[in-house]
């Protein structure tokens, strides 16, 4: 496959999810702080700071709304997200299905030009969330799954665990209420209710993030998907690894699976930075090995 396609089709993926996740972060950010005040600020400093913002202890929602939201100027915002999601859509437009490209199309005329600031917050970003969502699915029903989806959903993978990284680095294990906010941030509520029913166990919501291996949000799910990617896209070898991106991502899966319980929840701000380390790493990797070195453009440095 092209470079510049499996690059498009890469960064597709990890804007069409980072627009997902951040919606979903704001939605559930806006209904904790909608009638709460003074310290709720240094929650929204701190939510900020852990994607990539700029840090401001004066922050609140209007910021957070602003910078994570409808800001174009901001590399962290959905409207920066959507608005590089179309650019590289228009890279790869020979692979994309015209459905695909409509949808797509659609998501960014729903945020361009303001109408993100304009429309009341929550039926803004539901908005986001089901153009994200009908991209999604019309990417997984008309595409062929071959070399271009693997980029597509090696991105998405990426870009996953490196959002669920820093989001359970903020969350205090040991307050209850901290981390369901945290899973359903991620969009696992009502995957670990199932599977754990009422469980408020120290760390139990940490270790489902982390490790369970049936939960599409998990670190440890998203890590099979994309070692999965980069084994169909690696073919014709008996031994060892074209790109470092499966070495890199196969190590970081090994260590939280057969992590200790105890283990897993100790040094966990840094355990969680050194797996975003881990996602940027792998990204160059990719880019050296597979887009020929192209540039690699961060959205959250950190």
């Amino acid at each position: 496959m092209l470079s510049r396609l499996a690059e498009s089709m890469f960064w597709i993926g990890r804007y069409l999810e980072r627009a997902e996740d951040v919606a979903r972060l704001l939605r559930v950010h806006l209904e904790v702080t909608a009638e709460e005040t003074g310290e709720r600020g240094a929650d929204s400093a701190t939510l900020m700071a852990s994607i990539g913002a700029a840090p401001d202890p004066d922050s609140g929602p209007p910021d957070v709304w602003r910078v994570l939201g409808h800001d174009a100027d901001s590399p962290v915002s959905i409207v920066s997200a959507l608005s590089s999601c179309r650019d590289a859509a228009r890279r790869a437009r020979e692979v994309l299905s015209l459905e695909t490209w409509e949808e797509i199309n659609r998501a960014w005329r729903a945020v361009a030009q303001g109408q993100l600031r304009s429309t009341y917050q929550q039926l803004a970003l539901r908005t986001v969330l089901d153009h994200c969502y009908a991209v999604t699915g019309i990417v997984d029903s008309t595409m062929s799954h071959d070399e271009g989806w693997d980029f597509h959903w090696l991105g998405r993978m990426i870009e996953r665990i490196d959002i669920t990284a820093r989001l359970v680095s903020v969350a205090p294990v040991d307050d209850g209420e901290a981390q369901i906010t945290t899973l359903r941030a991620c969009g696992a509520d009502h995957a670990f209710l199932i599977s754990r029913g009422g469980d408020r166990s120290r760390g139990a919501a940490v270790d489902f993030l982390l490790r369970d291996r049936l939960c599409p949000r998990s670190v440890v799910h998203c890590l099979a998907e994309a070692g999965q990617c980069l084994s169909r896209l690696d073919t014709g070898r008996r031994t060892g690894f074209q790109s470092d991106a499966q070495r890199l991502l196969g190590r970081a899966r090994a260590e939280f699976e057969y992590r200790s319980d105890e283990a897993l929840l100790t040094g966990l701000p840094d355990q969680m930075s050194d797996l975003s380390r881990t996602c940027h790493r792998a990204t160059d990797a990719l880019s050296a090995h597979y887009f020929h070195g192209a540039d690699v453009a961060y959205w959250h440095e950190g």
